[in-house]
């Protein structure tokens, strides 16, 4: 399989490093991601034991609060070199402006100083809200120091378009995230933080959507995060394991 498939964890499982790297590792993951809390000599040796490697480290939230934002980057570009993560995952509560666009930069900086770039999400909920916008804080950014990152729920659930997809060069694209979703019933904030499904359980085409990368060579990374209030309930290498075998079908 050349796509690599990974695992963002869920930031509400009752679980330490070991437990998420054996969980990971047993359900055939080759990546994890990891919270920057996490981020310490002792987990990047359990990860490595696990023959596991750390893809992405959370999450960069950019504010109009410049200082605490570079604050933030200069923590997690520190947790990025602990774990020599490739991205770290970046959130937006300020749009991109004329003044937001050098905070940005600078913070793409620190990050590349540390050997990890930025992952641009874009959200429906959010300042930066398709693919094509967060084109565009990847190009403020500065070459080679950005990319986006495609989340199926954001992409299916927001504005962007299938043209947005076929359009983006497969080098702007960090890595993806990869889920499935119902039917809605509550609110965007209910729905993406607690109703998400296992790839294939949902209404979203997932077919279409990997099947339109794959057929431009997409060979990238795909990282399962499905936050589910019910799918908490399982023991975490079920989870993982269902998440794994549920994923892995649409990308061979």
């Amino acid at each position: 399989m050349a796509v690599e498939i990974a695992l963002t964890p869920d930031s509400r499982w009752d679980i330490d490093v070991p437990g998420l790297a054996a969980a990971a590792a047993g359900a055939g993951f080759t990546s994890v991601g990891m919270a920057a809390g996490n981020a310490t000599a002792a987990a990047a040796k359990t990860l490595d034991a696990a023959g596991l490697r750390c893809h992405e480290v959370l999450a960069l939230l950019v504010s109009e609060d410049a200082e605490e934002t570079l604050a933030q980057a200069a923590r997690l570009a520190e947790a990025a070199a602990v774990l020599g993560a490739r991205w770290v995952l970046a959130g937006f509560r300020a749009k991109l402006t004329a003044q937001t666009a050098p905070l940005i930069r600078r913070c793409a900086q620190t990050l590349a100083e540390a050997g990890a770039g930025l992952a641009v999400e874009f959200s429906p909920m959010g300042f930066v809200g398709t693919i094509s916008e967060a084109r565009d804080v990847v190009a403020a950014a500065g070459a080679g120091q950005a990319g986006v990152l495609i989340d199926t729920w954001h992409f299916f659930r927001g504005k962007s378009t299938w043209e947005e997809l076929a359009a983006i060069p497969l080098a702007e694209i960090a890595y993806l995230q990869f889920d499935d979703a119902p039917p809605p019933v509550g609110s965007g904030i209910s729905e993406t933080m607690h109703r998400r499904v296992m790839p294939g359980d949902g209404e979203l085409d997932l077919e279409r959507f990997a099947s339109a990368l794959l057929e431009r060579g997409f060979d990238g990374l795909v990282s399962v995060e499905v936050l589910s209030a019910e799918l908490r309930q399982l023991p975490v290498p079920e989870f993982c394991r269902r998440a794994y075998e549920s994923t892995a079908r649409f990308w061979r």
